[in-house]
């Protein structure tokens, strides 16, 4: 009943008045005047506990009680002056809402979704609203038009109160003390510097018309949001096969019938550089696989889509390609809208036996619509804290000729965003960027512009003088006990509120490692082709949206132990698959401090959560292999130079040089050497035909030409860019993703196992760098 009343009054309730203040007027020594917004609730009846009603104070929104007060304090009828004009008119709505209060003068929504009749839970609900939004109890409780924080807060508590119906009065608290919303995201993303020139009370009315014309035009969208109708999502059992986080590019073959070895497998499977211990270069040397792996549970490598590809013609798979799935026409994030608002049961998890409406995985926030430096900005010019960077490709899959166009974005903390007084800098956020660039690749890095050390305190250059830089140099002075963590590490100091958030060990830092709550957004892609058929491009269409999020801090330690452990799992119990934690909501768990979870196409093309099974995965690349650095691939290969804060839809990869590897060959050059062919399945052609002779020797001036521009090898033909996104689209039409996400044509029996003899000798002497 509650919620129901909410629905049609709280409208009337938020928009913004004028109004008594927070200070109450006394006419004897035992009246007390009550205040209630917001906005000004006039002509109300306001009562106590022993049904004594206070006078109203007309034209204001103050109501006077004449004796001493016995709470809790309830407000009901009466209507909300949203003109500030004191008299009821077109303009202004009824308050049919209840809103108590049970200590103060001042009845507010705070107030009411903060009330309990026992004195501990409410005590512990305006606990949990103070920590998590950091304002103090007594702000919480004063009136919205006296901060521009609470009334902030207010504004979006409404907001989510009136357009989510899984979300009330009563249970709101408790969803935010659970994560299972995040409106400290929605409330951080505003700057409120931007509105320095107004009172608290001119912003309470600039936000309040703002929250209201934003709730119509999302009940305006969610009419127009695509519907699902595909199966339930939410299941933790796994269909195939539980193995299935190990890459289906481990089943390759790496020998021919003629005993010609090859060596797909050192691109993940490398002697590691710590803190990563999964020092797998072994792995290049047999299949060790158990009892309950041998089996290769990707059963659409074995497919023939001659046909079904030939059946979708080329205007077709273009239009597709060509369509936005990710954003609508006015550049809404559709996901964003349908998972906070219109949330299928059928992508609600149960967490308790309930479905209880309301999604509590990561919601997609950015709008990859970049500044010249790479920033990502909302409708509203806000930066969303994502920054995109230009990288080289790792080996292989992410290769455009392998199906696939993709890009990777990343943000840091907030706090890392932040002067030290808490407002956002972008000269900070830039700084910290270059510093975590430097700790992770364990090396000097340009920052593009010279920075006042004096002005952060830190010696950025290390030259052991606070002077100006323009370059963050890599030093590390090993902490010589945990107790002085960080206080020995003053040469490695981020900058800004960071920098006291360093010193607190409410972020960490460490070479090769990233600061707690990092996140990475990657978007794969179709592969987007020239208007005039000249070449390919970042597609519009996203296949896929993958999200990672560094939940847990690990130390060296923790990380060696972990990786010993696995070694001693494995050699104790050879057949025990790895136990996955996760689901669909909060993601996966890797095990090593980080959570994965993504977003895949629907039958009818829309994007939707991707399934505990579907995101399995992704785990076992992003856990278990030498290659990784603290469980990311694209960050540690960004592009040297200052300038590479970019989207590949500005600049993409052509006149991008072969990384030069420790052994003084090119990456992309040396790949091909050792695997003679140009992806992990070795069915790649295109490739084999243009970089290799009849006799599978290399054709050197043709490998010479990758050294200048690597687009010669990993960009495909437009022909054959065509054909993957058809074998694609084939796979999304089947939602056959458990059995294998690789764009095919024809069957891959000639170059990959459906079956590998336990620890077989792959024939390869391993490399190592």
């Amino acid at each position: 009943m509650f919620k129901k009343v909410l629905l049609s009054a709280i409208t009337a309730y938020f928009l913004v008045g004028c109004g008594g203040g927070s200070s109450s007027s006394s006419t004897s020594d035992t009246s007390t005047t009550i205040n209630v917004e917001r906005g000004a609730v006039l002509n109300a009846t306001v009562k106590d506990a022993s049904n004594q009603i206070a006078i109203w104070n007309k034209g204001t929104n103050s109501y006077t009680f004449k004796n001493s007060i016995t709470y809790p304090i309830s407000v009901t009828g009466g209507f909300v002056d949203i003109d500030n004009d004191g008299i009821k008119n077109n303009s202004d709505f009824d308050l049919d809402l209840e809103l108590k209060s049970n200590s103060g003068k001042n009845v507010t929504l705070v107030s009411t979704i903060i009330y309990n009749d026992n004195q501990t839970t409410q005590k512990n609900n305006l606990n949990i609203l103070s920590q998590e939004f950091s304002l103090s109890e007594d702000e919480l409780l004063d009136l919205p038009s006296s901060k521009k924080e609470l009334a902030l807060l207010s504004n979006i508590i409404y907001k989510n109160l009136e357009l989510n119906s899984s979300i009330n009065l009563e249970n709101i608290v408790e969803l935010i003390s659970s994560k299972k919303i995040d409106l400290k995201q929605e409330y951080e993303k505003i700057d409120l510097q931007k509105f320095s020139n107004l009172s608290s009370k001119e912003f309470l009315e600039q936000n309040e018309l703002e929250t209201i014309k934003e709730i119509k035009n999302i009940k305006s969208l969610r009419d127009t949001l695509p519907t699902y109708s595909g199966s339930d999502l939410t299941s933790t059992e796994v269909l195939n096969e539980k193995s299935a986080y190990i890459s289906p590019q481990c089943y390759t073959k790496t020998q021919d019938e003629n005993q010609n070895v090859y060596n797909p497998c050192f691109a993940c499977h490398i002697n590691s550089v710590e803190p990563n211990y999964i020092n797998d270069w072994d792995l290049q040397e047999s299949y060790s696989f158990s009892e309950n792996s041998y089996k290769n549970p990707f059963t659409n490598s074995f497919k023939d889509r001659t046909t079904l590809v030939n059946a979708i013609n080329d205007n077709q798979i273009l239009e597709y390609i060509n369509q936005d799935n990710y954003k609508d026409e006015d550049g809404n994030i559709i996901l964003n809208t349908k998972l906070k608002y219109d949330l299928p049961s059928q992508w609600d998890f149960s967490f308790d036996g309930v479905k209880d409406g309301v999604w509590s995985g990561y919601i997609p926030d950015c709008y990859f619509n970049f500044d010249d430096e790479g920033f990502d900005l909302d409708n509203n010019g806000n930066y969303t804290g994502w920054r995109v960077f230009a990288y080289t490709p790792f080996l292989g899959t992410f290769w455009p000729t392998n199906g696939s166009t993709d890009d990777v974005l990343i943000r840091l903390p907030k706090s890392m965003m932040q002067d030290s007084s808490g407002n956002f800098s972008k000269e900070v956020y830039k700084i910290n960027l270059a510093i975590v660039e430097s700790m992770v690749k364990k090396q000097d890095v340009e920052l593009g512009f010279e920075v006042d050390e004096s002005k952060y305190g830190v010696d950025l250059n290390h030259n052991n003088v606070i002077d100006k830089t323009s370059k963050i140099v890599y030093q590390w002075t090993k902490p010589d006990a945990i107790t002085n963590y960080p206080k020995v590490i003053y040469y490695n100091y981020y900058v800004g509120l960071a920098k006291s958030k360093l010193e607190t060990n409410e972020l960490n830092i460490s070479p090769g490692l990233y600061p707690n709550e990092t996140e990475f957004l990657h978007s794969v892609r179709y592969i987007g082709i020239k208007d005039d058929k000249s070449g390919i491009k970042l597609a519009n269409r996203m296949k896929e949206l993958r999200y990672a999020k560094k939940t847990t801090w690990n130390n060296y330690a923790q990380l060696s132990n972990a990786a010993l452990s696995e070694v001693k799992e494995k050699d104790t119990f050879p057949d025990r698959l790895r136990t996955i934690k996760g689901n669909i909501e909060s993601g996966l768990s890797t095990g090593l401090g980080w959570n994965y979870q993504g977003f895949i196409e629907d039958a009818r093309g829309n994007l939707r959560p991707q399934s505990y099974e579907e995101t399995l995965s992704c785990i076992g690349c992003h856990s278990g292999i030498g290659a990784i650095t603290d469980s990311t691939f694209a960050f540690p290969r960004k592009f040297e130079n200052a300038d590479s804060w970019y989207h590949w839809s500005k600049k993409d990869l052509t006149g991008t040089k072969d990384r030069i590897l420790s052994n003084s060959k090119g990456e992309f050059a040396f790949y091909l050497e050792q695997n003679k062919a140009g992806d992990e399945f070795r069915g790649n052609d295109e490739i084999k035909n243009k970089f290799f002779d009849v006799n599978g020797d290399l054709i050197q001036n043709e490998v010479d030409k990758i050294a200048n521009d690597i687009t010669y090898l990993i960009y495909p033909s437009v022909n054959r860019a065509m054909k993957l996104n058809k074998a694609y689209k084939v796979i999304v039409d089947e939602q056959s993703f458990i059995y294998g996400k690789d764009a095919h044509i024809t069957p891959l029996n000639d170059t990959v196992y459906d079956e590998v003899e336990i620890d077989k000798s792959t024939g390869i002497s391993a490399v190592k760098f």
